[in-house]
């Protein structure tokens, strides 16, 4: 057997010189390199600000549907209801131009009549429901109905709901109708 002492000497590799010069170089390369895109980066990267802040227009337009009440109507009754529309509320005034359009929902039982007037009692528009044809729903627009966006403005309407005297059969005793009035608002560009 042959003896091995303890601590016998390690092989140690030696690199020559010059590979330690390459691998300094190959690190200064790559130093160099991320300086240099850093660089590129901060090149195009730029922000801005200002002081300006975008908001909304205020869309304030005020209107109340509305029931009408003909629970006690009968051949040759008429009911008259009046109101308004306006291009703002208890919040604000409109900041953008708006149209609107009145509508006029029915259960459609009861033959009835219905007119649109403005507030001076001139016709807008009339509709005319036969009572047997179920659900109905009448729209009236017309270019008039716009609001100028920053003017206040307030218009006056009354609708008139007739059963017409002639209009006696028999199959309409006993019968109710629902009528809603609402306005619908659509802002414009």
């Amino acid at each position: 057997m042959r003896y091995k002492p303890k601590y016998a000497k390690r092989k140690t590799t030696y690199y020559p010189a010059w590979s330690m010069h390459i691998a300094a170089l190959l690190g200064c390369f790559a130093l160099i390199s991320i300086y240099m895109l850093s660089g590129v980066y901060s090149k195009f990267h730029s922000a801005a600000s200002d002081g300006n802040q975008a908001r909304i227009a205020h869309f304030s337009p005020s209107f109340v549907s509305q029931k009408i009440d003909i629970s006690n109507a009968k051949p040759g009754h008429t009911h008259e209801v009046e109101f308004t529309v306006q291009n703002f509320s208890d919040e604000a005034l409109s900041e953008v131009a708006m149209k609107y359009k009145i509508v006029l929902k029915t259960t459609g039982n009861i033959p009835l009549k219905f007119t649109i007037c403005k507030s001076d009692g001139s016709t807008l528009k009339e509709f005319t429901c036969d009572g047997i044809s179920g659900k109905q729903e009448y729209v009236y627009t017309d270019s008039s109905l716009v609001f100028n966006a920053g003017v206040k403005e307030t218009r006056a309407y009354q609708l008139k709901a007739e059963w017409p005297e002639s209009e006696n059969d028999a199959r309409f005793s006993g019968m109710t109708d629902a009528v809603y009035l609402e306005v619908v608002f659509e802002q414009l560009d």
